[in-house]
């Protein structure tokens, strides 16, 4: 386990970046109280003096330990950073930030681009104008941190898709135990889709997405709930605005659209396995909701780049 200051900038290449997530750099530093803040042994691209602050090209998520400080940048203005503390930079915005003089801080970062990353982000996971975030658990997450940092450390010239994998899975417990606490709504993905607050519908909806490549009913969906089809459509309807029988076609589309895009499947074995009663019906349903045919959908997706592919 890495225990003394230490980090990492790491060369990116081209296969690095085609994989969607890359790390360029990793690190851990303490400061010591009354110490000048930040320390100058780092590339200009991240080094920065408090007078002029600094704009990154990429994102870093930072974890404070032992010690407080404060941060600041244009969407948020001057914030207290506690102990147990992560906050979160964006490209293009520019920051600062500074432990508090008395106490000093420990900080571990990793800095991270690529295409999958601004997806992550542009779900709102977290946003610019809310980027510090308080965590009950931070040792849990320190030692993701000094994993990672071990591991890079062990071998610094190189920018796998395994250390990429590694950087997803730390990125995934950090804001995992974000989104844990209460009363962070700024942490639910905007996606469009309606939060469910009724239980009924929830389980409907895993109901129908879970068996939608099987010969499923309105009635039998009631009847595995205890419910009459009326009260299940009438809360099916007040929740999603849309009846369940539109749920269980868009489950279908959804299925179908992946495996045409995402297989080479013939058109009559991704009707089977999307759930659709015969090629027609399919064919009917792509045309009244995408405008072209199955084949049409996939030969139009064959010519369109994997990065700008809808999810």
């Amino acid at each position: 386990m890495t225990t003394s200051n230490q980090y990492h900038y790491l060369p990116v290449n081209d296969a690095a970046v085609s994989w969607g997530l890359y790390l360029t750099s990793v690190g851990r530093q303490t400061v010591p109280p009354n110490t000048q803040y930040p320390i100058e042994e780092h590339p200009d691209l991240y080094n920065f003096r408090w007078e002029q602050g600094r704009t990154l090209p990429e994102f870093q998520a930072v974890l404070i330990t032992q010690g407080k400080g404060v941060f600041e940048s244009k969407p948020t203005g001057l914030v207290n950073v506690q102990d147990g503390s992560v906050f979160f930079l964006f490209p293009g915005v520019w920051h600062r930030y500074r432990p508090l003089k008395e106490t000093g801080w420990t900080q571990r970062w990793i800095s991270l681009n690529g295409t999958f990353i601004h997806h992550i982000m542009r779900q709102s996971l977290v946003q610019p104008e809310f980027p510090v975030h308080p965590v009950t658990n931070s040792e849990h997450i320190a030692e993701a941190y000094d994993a990672l940092l071990d591991r890079v450390h062990a071998d610094p010239s190189q920018n796998s898709i395994l250390l990429s994998l590694h950087v997803l899975g730390m990125l995934a417990t950090v804001l995992d135990l974000i989104a844990s606490k209460p009363c962070h709504d700024t942490l639910q993905p905007r996606t469009g889709l309606p939060t469910l607050s009724d239980p009924v519908v929830s389980q409907a909806r895993e109901f129908i997405w879970t068996r939608s490549h099987l010969a499923i009913s309105v009635p039998q969906i009631a009847k595995t709930l205890g419910l009459t089809r009326r009260t299940l459509e009438r809360r099916f309807q007040s929740a999603l605005g849309h009846s369940i029988l539109d749920e269980i076609v868009a489950c279908r589309l959804n299925r179908a659209k992946r495996l045409l895009i995402e297989t080479e499947l013939p058109i009559k074995a991704v009707t089977h396995l999307s759930g659709f009663t015969s090629d027609e019906r399919m064919r009917v349903v792509f045309l009244e909701k995408a405008g072209i045919s199955p084949s049409q959908f996939r030969e139009q997706k064959k010519h369109t780049p994997r990065s700008n592919r809808p999810a």
